[in-house]
């Protein structure tokens, strides 16, 4: 799963300090001071790994600097909202990065901006919430083919046989470029009927019953926090920026060779 913006920074923190132990541990006079800091270090392990059992990303680094830089000198960004998000793997034995890439895009989509499309959050005209429905069906498709790519890389991984690997392999690969197509798809799906949503809204057509009011998530049910307090109308611009920019992303050619 992706993570929050809290886990994010915790993480930062957590990465930054383990940093600065090993380099005492390293460089310790004596064994007493080594034993102390190593019992320092293993607790801030154990944390990390609770905060992201599925493990550290990457790019974490440079998604703070991303964050920093959005914040204060944000034209510099060519992609604004999808910079603020490490990339994740989508299962543990998944080495692809581009797949990984999309993967995250895909469950951070789901788990910090799909949630306000729902009657919950937004209440849509009759005409807009059946054309929101019909998008959210490619979402609930995707999501499928999702866990069945996670589950073929990981039967890849486990397996032993070279014939079986073989058919495995094969199966990745046809399941993955099917994965990045309908990734693109479903993004697009939500991109079109965002900016047809923002676009009569801003034409002055009544388009929302409750556009007054703040975003608040439901803790006990919702993991959703990038959007909270804000504005519908804020919430559903950067859901349709995020939308662009991952189609944009995913355009390029290393992603559709």
């Amino acid at each position: 799963m992706p993570l929050t913006q809290e886990q994010i920074m915790e993480l930062s923190k957590l990465q930054k300090m383990l940093r600065n132990l090993e380099k005492i541990e390293r460089n310790a006079k004596n064994d007493l001071q080594k034993e102390r800091v190593a019992y320092d270090i293993e607790r801030y392990r154990r944390r990390m790994q609770e905060v992201s059992p599925e493990g550290i990303p990457d790019n974490l680094e440079q998604t703070m600097r991303n964050a920093k830089t959005r914040e204060e000198n944000p034209e510099n960004l060519k992609h604004k909202v999808i910079s603020q998000y490490p990339v994740m793997k989508i299962s543990p034995n998944s080495n692809d990065s581009e797949i990984n890439q999309i993967g995250t895009l895909v469950n951070i989509m789901d788990l910090e901006y799909i949630p306000i499309l729902g009657d919950g959050h937004i209440k849509f005209d009759y005409s807009h919430a059946t054309e929101r429905d019909t998008v959210l069906k490619y979402m609930e498709n995707l999501r499928r083919n999702m866990k069945i790519l996670v589950e073929t890389v990981e039967e890849y991984a486990a397996a032993d046989k070279q014939e079986f690997r073989e058919q495995l392999s094969r199966m990745k690969n046809k399941q993955s470029r099917i994965f990045i197509a309908e990734s693109f798809e479903t993004l697009g799906k939500f991109r079109d009927f965002l900016t047809a949503v923002n676009k009569d809204i801003k034409d002055g057509v009544n388009v929302i019953m409750n556009m007054e009011e703040p975003i608040k998530f439901n803790p006990r049910f919702e993991r959703a926090t990038v959007l909270e307090g804000r504005s519908i109308m804020e919430g559903l611009r950067e859901f349709q920026e995020f939308a662009e920019e991952a189609c944009d992303l995913i355009r390029l050619p290393s992603f559709r060779g």
